[in-house]
């Protein structure tokens, strides 16, 4: 319906996206089936061998806990592969449908789910290693992940705070990241060190002949070491926007000219926390900023005052400064296209000059409604009959 406004108004068909219209909300699905069931599974592929015993008699082979552990991850990674097959009818009615498909994109968006999963496979995984009973596992896995889900709510409008730095790698915060086609080797490192921390933990508790004392200490070992490399990681922050439309950069040519500014430049924020003008700043020009300028330092300065109209009222509030090269420039404005020129100006640079190059967008009117055949009936059937299957021959 959206796609034949955009057709009769050409102007409106860059907004028609398909990462953001089709896709994200696709995967929204699998994110409450990696948040809600996936764990489940987990949980009982390591706590019924708990209760039945089965743990101890496997661990009299020559099979380790690490590698039983290996071996479990690994099959609910296969689950977790097998989960996907609706997904891929999705793409397949799409292309037929004449839909387009941005690969890149679409790659980073499953590596952020297949993370996020992982993630909460290995907190699953230790839940029941360390837990006597599976809703104990269970509770505690939920509190887990669904107090990083809180913990993401609540630092909306926190501004620059410490725990609105806290909240950026909460696991729902990370996975946020790839749904809009940003690649970080900062949360890709947070997302592998939560992972294998757990999952260190669970081989280290699921053995049940190792000493309290034993298990503390290697944990400890284990938290520091992951500790230091996710520190290192998130040090020297790379990342790669993978968008066709380039929102979370500069153009190319602007792009060029900011990666030569070979000085510090330092910007100056004078708005509040809860000023939504600093939430625009920060999610626009200073994020494209940060993965542009080489050497780039962001001072916030709080208003004394206090209320709405109080802290307008001071003079220097909702000031912008600029510092590059002993040159100082100033604006009250938060837009790129007023900002841009002032950076230029003060690194003595000329505005580069391109052809304006806009978003096409990929309107599509189609009608779907013959594919719920595919999703109500025949691969609910499929998969019933996979698992009697299954279940038969076991």
């Amino acid at each position: 319906q959206a796609s034949r406004t955009a057709l009769s108004f050409p102007e409106l068909a860059s907004g028609m996206n398909p990462m953001d219209g089709i896709f994200v909300p696709t995967f929204g699905a699998y994110y409450l089936c990696e948040t809600m069931l996936l764990p489940f599974v987990a949980i009982r592929i390591i706590g019924l061998d708990k209760q039945s015993g089965t743990v101890k008699l496997l661990l009299q082979l020559p099979l380790t806990s690490a590698s039983l552990c290996r071996i479990k991850a690994a099959a609910m990674g296969i689950i977790w592969l097998l989960s996907l097959l609706p997904a891929v009818v999705v793409l397949i009615l799409w292309q037929r449908f004449g839909g387009h498909i941005a690969f890149a994109e679409l790659l980073v968006l499953l590596a952020g789910h297949g993370l996020y999963s992982m993630t909460v496979i290995c907190i699953a995984m230790f839940a029941a290693a360390i837990s006597d009973s599976l809703p104990t596992a269970a509770m505690i896995c939920l509190a887990i992940t669904l107090g990083s889900w809180i913990l993401d709510f609540s630092v909306s409008g926190q501004g620059n705070s410490l725990l609105a730095t806290v909240g950026t790698f909460s696991l729902t915060a990370m996975l946020r990241q790839f749904e809009n086609g940003l690649l970080s080797s900062s949360h890709i490192a947070a997302f592998l060190c939560i992972g294998l921390f757990f999952f260190l933990l669970t081989v280290i508790w699921l053995h049940p002949g190792k000493r309290m004392l034993s298990r503390l200490g290697k944990a400890l070992l284990v938290l520091t070491v992951l500790t230091g490399i996710f520190v290192a990681a998130a040090y020297f922050p790379t990342s790669l926007d993978v968008t066709e439309n380039r929102r979370h950069s500069f153009s190319i040519a602007d792009a060029e000219a900011l990666q030569r500014l070979s000085e510090p430049l330092t910007v100056t924020v004078h708005l509040n926390t809860n000023d939504s003008r600093l939430f625009d700043l920060e999610h626009d020009l200073l994020a494209k900023l940060r993965r542009t300028t080489p050497y780039l330092t962001v001072n916030y300065v709080q208003s004394k005052a206090d209320g709405l109209f109080s802290a307008a009222a001071d003079e220097s509030y909702g000031l912008i400064e600029y510092d590059y090269s002993n040159r100082h420039d100033q604006s009250y404005s938060n837009s790129q296209e007023e900002i841009l020129p002032i950076l230029y100006k003060l690194a003595d640079i000329q505005k580069p000059h391109e052809p304006e190059q806009t978003y096409p967008g990929y309107p599509l009117a189609a009608d779907a409604a013959g594919s719920m055949w595919w999703f109500y009936i025949l691969l609910p059937v499929f998969f019933l009959g996979a698992g009697l299957y299954i279940r038969k021959r076991s």
